[in-house]
């Protein structure tokens, strides 16, 4: 942009200036090749005695003066708001700056740059900043930039270079009730922005939680300067904390006009902890006095200064507001003092960003509080999961998974590597952590782990609320299926995809482990609509054999990354969900891809409790679900005088021993009902069963009969003869369950006991 074009800027925000109904007076103050400058002269509003007087009680004039600086992207970008430089700095919403460079209001909640573009003209964009420059100055004049309820506005500091990255909640934890301080180890690396204190000088300082001596031997401290490859200086530091006691409480917000080591000294002992960070600096110099290491480099060395604030901080359950600083020390051969080099005894102050943690992931990702979560399947389905689930701010306790990483994974899984083989768990876990996770690894095998006691605590330790299963496996539902609740308290929830990446599944396990997700299995396999039933059941859309290899092959289900990505995204906030919800029974969730559209639509139902019955006869456990129970009762309820059944459809399991009913076949028209005996019919009997084998995905089988007693009586000889019957017709086991006016009892003959 030329002179000319910013002196046609300037004239034009000069005169659409004037049109606001706040503006006395305004000018052009000057035009360069780089920018131009302006001003404005606002009438501020407040109460009738401070204008009397021409000014309110914290000096803001009755009439202020703003300028105004058009920079070479403008109007892309906002023009940027000064005031004067005697304006009252003890103030919220004021920018920190740059030492003691003119104070600048904070006009708008978020980006200027995007409020001031929201505005189609630039015309009506430069009266709606004027605008928001005279509401803020009218707050300003009777101290209302600031609600109590709202929170305490910590001090303005986006607009700084230097930075000091922290986990907030770790510094706040060592503030006792007494005066205090304490180093920290740091790392540091220097940059270039452009515009700091000294061209790419501008510090990116990253505090560790681990202390660092601030007596003994130097070599005690992790002190190195290094230079990358750029030309970077990094290496390693301090940060010095301090706090004053308790009932020091710092009610003024003072002006980030810090510029030398005395302005910190100054402000520190403002803060009430002055004699602390006195000794501070004397003792680093004392350190440093015997020291034989040196670096022609100077070295940063950061400080926070923790100020005891009336009341809780905005968006924090702290009152503890954190204000970083950065100076140099040079550690240099032939040195007078430490304070000497380039940037002597300069200080400056520092943008506090918060360190990558659970509370800021959760914060960000507006989530709640997950819990600990431990992952068995870290593949193409898992890995993303896990990702999902610890930028949402969850903990993961605990990666399961035996196999590694092979080049056909690097089509979907979501990390990428290439050096192979690798762990998929080790290198999961690896990812993580520069998410802040520490999470352990399981390499075995876990369906055979989940059957041992001693490796189940390695699956799920200690404080783990939720496992997530996304292996795929039948061993591994199964082996969390049956693991005990008392051994194995974490609640356990399914996520799988099938149909070729056109459908998931959300299985969401009850309270005690009933339902099971072996049981929230067989009910989906009944519940499914025709749309899931063709995705779940059909062979086309099933597993396939992909060639990875000459002669090598893999079983998998072909899908692109971005299938796989959208579903396993989908199923994660549903699984989110449903933790945050903490229903007593099961939940089922299923999502399935419309047609032609990427859109997917998913539903959810509720599973409830199931009835357990032991079995008679044989080591099996019968499972009713709650809507099966629910139509035996309104069956008996039919015939209330005489005694009805029919048959019962569902699936068997030899390794849980489980037979999970989940659906009921009328009896044939066939069938005789008396008082002392139900006889079940067989007319179109068999069609039905097969009808219903073949709907569910050849998933659902006639597990037995059913029938009611008409008082509180268990099995008769009749039953038992009955049962032997189905014996030999079905496989086993072919249960016969009884209705009871207040229960269930059910049999199997075992012809091999």
């Amino acid at each position: 942009m030329t002179a000319q074009q910013f002196e046609r800027h300037a004239h034009q925000f000069v005169r659409v200036a004037a049109d606001h109904r706040q503006c006395v007076k305004a000018g052009i103050m000057g035009v360069a090749d780089d920018h131009a400058r302006v001003y404005v002269v606002l009438s501020v509003e407040m109460p009738l005695p401070y204008a009397s007087k021409g000014s309110s009680p914290n000096g803001v004039k009755l009439q202020e003066r703003v300028e105004i600086r058009i920079a070479a992207d403008y109007p892309w970008k906002s023009p940027s708001f000064f005031l004067r430089e005697d304006f009252p700095r003890d103030l919220p919403h004021l920018s920190a700056g740059g030492g003691k460079s003119l104070p600048r209001p904070c006009l708008v909640d978020g980006s200027i740059d995007e409020y001031f573009s929201s505005f189609g003209l630039v015309e009506i964009g430069i009266l709606q900043l004027l605008s928001q420059m005279a509401v803020w100055l009218a707050k300003a004049a009777v101290n209302g930039l600031m609600d109590p309820e709202h929170g305490w506005e910590p001090v303005m500091r986006h607009n700084l270079d230097d930075v000091v990255v922290v986990d907030p909640a770790a510094v706040r934890s060592r503030v006792g009730r007494d005066a205090g301080a304490v180093w920290l180890r740091s790392d540091f690396f220097r940059y270039q922005s452009g515009q700091g204190r000294l061209s790419g000088d501008e510090v990116y300082l990253t505090i560790n939680e681990e202390l660092a001596a601030s007596v003994g031997k130097l070599g005690t401290f992790p002190f190195d300067i290094n230079v990358s490859a750029a030309g970077h200086p990094y290496g390693k530091t301090i940060t010095a904390v301090f706090w004053a006691a308790d009932n020091v409480t710092a009610k003024t917000i003072f002006p980030e006009t810090i510029e030398t080591l005395e302005d910190l000294a100054a402000r520190a002992k403002e803060f009430g902890f002055g004699p602390a960070f006195d000794a501070f600096l004397r003792r680093l110099e004392e350190r440093w006095e015997s020291a034989t290491w040196t670096s022609q480099g100077s070295l940063p060395i950061g400080v926070i200064f923790c100020a005891r604030r009336p009341f809780k901080l905005i968006g924090r359950d702290s009152s503890i507001e954190l204000l970083p600083y950065v100076f140099d020390v040079s550690p240099r051969k032939k040195r007078e003092n430490l304070y000497q080099g380039p940037s002597g005894r300069r200080a400056v102050a520092a943008r506090q960003v918060d360190k990558v943690s659970s509370t800021l992931l959760r914060t960000v990702s507006a989530s709640a509080d997950l819990g600990k979560i431990a992952l068995i399947g870290c593949g193409s389905v898992g890995s993303k999961v896990g990702l999902h689930l610890a930028r949402a701010g969850a903990t993961i306790t605990v990666l399961v998974d035996k196999g590694i990483l092979q080049p056909h994974n690097m089509a979907r899984h979501a990390l990428v590597r290439d050096v192979l083989p690798l762990a998929k768990a080790t290198e999961l876990a690896s990812e993580l952590s520069k998410l802040g996770q520490k999470p352990q690894v399981y390499l075995d095998d876990a369906a055979r782990g989940l059957a041992q006691a001693a490796n189940r605590t390695k699956i799920a330790p200690a404080g783990t609320s939720s496992i997530v299963n996304t292996t795929a496996s039948l061993l591994v539902r199964d082996a969390l299926s049956i693991v005990p609740p008392a051994d194995f308290p974490a609640r356990v929830t399914e996520i799988a995809l099938f149909g070729r990446g056109k459908g998931a599944f959300v299985l969401h396990e009850g309270l005690g482990r009933n339902p099971t997700l072996a049981d929230l299995e067989v009910e989906l396999s009944a519940k499914a609509t025709e749309v899931e039933s063709a995705l779940l059941f059909d062979e086309k859309f099933g597993l396939t054999e992909i060639q990875i290899g000459d002669g090598c092959g893999s079983l998998t289900m072909p899908m692109t990354d971005a299938r796989l990505s959208a579903m396993s995204a989908a199923a994660t906030e549903v699984l989110a969900d449903f933790i945050s919800q903490d229903a007593g029974g099961g939940i089922i969730a299923v999502g399935t891809q419309d047609a032609n559209s990427p859109t997917t639509t998913w539903r959810s139902f509720a599973v409830p409790t199931m009835i357990t019955v032991p079995v008679d006869g044989a080591d099996w456990t019968l499972k009713i679900s709650a809507d099966v129970d629910r139509r035996i009762r309104e069956e008996i309820a039919v015939y209330p005088h005489v005694e009805t059944g029919g048959l019962m459809v569902g699936a068997c399991s030899a390794r849980t021993k489980t037979i999970t009913v989940v659906d009921l076949l009328p009896a044939p028209p066939d069938s005789q009902r008396s008082s002392s005996l139900f006889v079940l019919g067989k007319q179109g009997l068999k069609g039905a069963v097969m009808e219903r084998h073949l709907k569910s995905g050849k998933r659902l089988l006639d597990v037995g009969t059913w029938h009611s007693h008409l008082a509180e009586q268990g099995p008769s000889p009749t039953d038992w003869c009955t049962a032997k019957d189905l014996a030999g017709e079905r496989s086993p086991p072919a249960v016969l369950l009884i209705a009871t006016p207040s229960g269930y009892c059910s049999i199997v003959h075992d012809p091999s006991r």
